[in-house]
């Protein structure tokens, strides 16, 4: 369950929604490293493409998690695209994070393995949604 690597994130989403939740976490776990975030505020998919790289190679060949708001919009489209690049490192998407997912990945990335880190998050996402009716 215990690896020797960090897993490094980026977090890409529509317009201030991506640096409003790194904001957020910051003020509750505080500044993390090997984290990179994009926005596709004025941006043409090409661009945004090319927002993504960039973050990709300022985290080395680290394994990468791209957290994604959006199933189905542009950011998750694009962050498809680099999947089927060739890169040194294993890369993973999830698409719809939340705040919580977020922590739990920064809580856990340096001890589970990537493949099992995947899964903790894809879990803590779908627990975290909750009804509340009065």
């Amino acid at each position: 369950m215990t690896s020797n690597n960090t897993t490094a994130g980026i977090l890409i989403g529509h317009g201030e929604l991506p640096l409003a939740i790194q904001r957020t976490i910051e003020k509750i776990i505080g500044s993390q490293e090997h984290f990179e975030v994009v926005s596709n505020e004025n941006c043409s998919a090409p661009e945004l493409k090319n927002r993504l790289v960039l973050a990709m190679q300022n985290l080395g060949n680290l394994d990468t998690i791209i957290f994604v708001d959006l199933y189905g919009g542009s950011c998750a489209n694009v962050s498809t695209q680099l999947l089927k690049q060739s890169f040194n490192q294993k890369l993973a998407i999830i698409c719809g994070v939340n705040i919580a997912t977020l922590i739990k990945f920064f809580q856990y990335r340096d001890r589970y393995q990537f493949s099992e880190l995947v899964s903790l998050l894809e879990d803590t996402g779908r627990k975290e949604i909750k009804t509340i009716i009065p």
